[in-house]
């Protein structure tokens, strides 16, 4: 355990919790032991660099799997431009996400493009699982505001990605697929 650690004990317990889970995880996809102690370094560290948000997620579980995935694919793609090949596990791991799902790389890219009022109560509200009244609270606003201002954030943030990430809806209204898949 880690000075750091020590003064936030929710991310230990997370982690104590979660940690042997999140091995089978990435011994799953990955299969060498090795690369899952580095991952899994990777997501504490993490874990302990955003401490104050991370304590107070609704989801730590949630959270520390999204990172684990998040990592795991970029070792993979890391690992494949060095040797040159594509490994299968991506592949397969893409096949299996839903253009949906594959469209959060994108949000990552796009999200430092917009204002830093938008950022951070997407940030926070939307892809940490911060609760709106608890975001009001912290930011001196009321419930209706932070609702509203939420809204808009989304919707300055969905133009965004539709712009970058070149976005095609079905007849439904749903992302159908997006440029992040085809490239």
């Amino acid at each position: 355990m880690t000075a750091k650690s020590q003064r936030y004990p929710c991310i230990e317990t997370a982690w104590q919790t979660h940690r042997d889970e999140l091995r089978g995880f990435l011994l799953k996809h990955s299969g060498d032991r090795d690369d899952v102690d580095d991952l899994l370094q990777g997501i504490y560290i993490k874990a302990l660099t955003h401490r104050t948000r991370f304590c107070e997620l609704d989801s730590p579980r949630a959270w520390l799997f999204r990172v684990a995935r998040h990592q795991w694919i970029d070792d993979q793609r890391r690992a494949r431009r060095w040797s040159g090949g594509e490994p299968p596990e991506i592949a397969e791991e893409l096949q299996k996400t839903s253009p949906l799902e594959s469209l959060a790389d994108c949000i990552y890219r796009a999200l430092p493009d917009c204002s830093p009022e938008d950022a951070d109560i997407i940030q926070q509200c939307d892809l940490e699982g911060t609760r709106q009244a608890d975001y009001a609270t912290r930011h001196g606003l009321g419930l209706p505001a932070t609702k509203a201002r939420l809204r808009r954030a989304r919707q300055r943030l969905r133009e965004r990605l539709i712009e970058q990430c070149d976005i095609i809806f079905d007849e439904q209204g749903r992302v159908c697929c997006h440029g992040a898949l085809r490239k």
